[in-house]
């Protein structure tokens, strides 16, 4: 049996701390995660959207609404928009009519060759 007798490889001054790696913070990724602003709340009521410019401009549309929120509002649409084009959409409310200046910030397809729209308020007219 051979048995090493060097001290120096036991020998706890011998060990030199490994260096320690480098800490790296992970922030967890959703890949649902919702970007928008505001809360949004589920509403559903019919309204008219007017398309101001783009290849449909002038064309209205009759829409039924999916959501809500202080910033703005979402839709089904057969017809795609672009994002950046302008409209106006006139909603009904409980205390009547009411018409915004918006702007298209999302496009989704959805089944049925459906397009769900998001529009952002630019301004009530």
């Amino acid at each position: 049996m051979n048995v090493n007798t060097d001290a120096s490889i036991d020998s706890p001054a011998s060990i030199t701390p490994a260096t320690p790696a480098a800490t790296t913070t992970v922030t967890p990724v959703m890949l649902d995660r919702d970007r928008r602003g505001e809360n949004r709340r589920p509403v559903q009521t019919k309204g008219t959207l007017t398309v101001l410019d783009g290849p449909l401009a002038g064309t209205a549309h009759e829409v039924l609404t999916r959501d809500l929120s202080l910033s703005g509002i979402s839709f089904l649409l057969r017809d795609a928009l672009s994002v950046g084009q302008n409209g106006r959409i006139d909603l009904q409310s409980p205390s009547g009519l009411v018409t915004y200046l918006c702007e298209v910030v999302r496009v989704r397809e959805v089944s049925n060759g459906r397009h769900e729209i998001g529009v952002q308020f630019r301004a009530k007219v």
